[in-house]
């Protein structure tokens, strides 16, 4: 037997994470998305994303500073569309988020692992999933990974209270005009001793 139950003619789909635990429809925020009872993840097909987007009305806005609670599972294994089979691209969120959501170039899903919708919807970016794939979210998401990765080098170099303390007189210096006299001044070994 394939991938269809011959009685329906229905796809029955398998989670790409788990391999096993048959996807059963669930709703959210008026959308139905496939879950897998184990992993708690959840396929959303590109068509249902598309009409639901449709209905759902203008755009919301971004919630920056939320801090959510919701613990993230993020495999980082390369998966096969539960739908079509084939291999599916990973995109990272950004936005604040460090997790990667899967999508299908075929039929155009999304595998979204456990709590990632909830996470998108709490900051207003599930909404969002289409323009995910775009060049330019990529671009700036990459940008603000590299941040990030060069953030904690710099704090494990410095420590944490030393870099918030420089990253400070870094803003400072920003705002002046005189920026290059203020950093010889700081770099001179004593500027007194004349």
């Amino acid at each position: 037997m394939n991938n269809k139950t011959e009685s329906q003619g229905t796809v029955t789909m398998k989670c790409p994470v788990c391999k096993t635990p048959k996807l059963l429809p669930t709703e959210k925020e008026g959308l139905t998305l496939f879950n897998c009872s184990k992993c708690r993840g959840n396929w959303l097909r590109g068509v249902e994303y598309w009409k639901w987007l449709e209905r759902h009305g203008p755009n919301l806005p971004e919630k920056r500073n939320r801090n959510g609670e919701l613990s993230l599972a993020e495999p980082g294994l390369h998966i096969d569309c539960p739908e079509c089979r084939f291999r599916m691209a990973k995109y990272l969120v950004g936005h604040g988020f460090s997790f990667t959501i899967d999508h299908c170039h075929g039929c155009k899903g999304v595998w979204l692992d456990r709590n990632e919708w909830e996470a998108l919807r709490e900051h207003n970016l599930h909404d969002d999933l289409n323009s995910m794939f775009t060049a330019f979210w990529q671009d700036e998401a990459q940008k603000e990974a590299r941040k990030r990765r060069l953030e904690q080098i710099y704090i494990s170099r410095f420590g944490a209270d030393d870099y918030a303390e420089i990253e400070r007189i870094r803003t400072w210096l920003a705002t002046r005009g005189n920026k290059q006299e203020l950093i010889a001044f700081l770099t001179d070994k004593d500027p007194f001793d004349v």
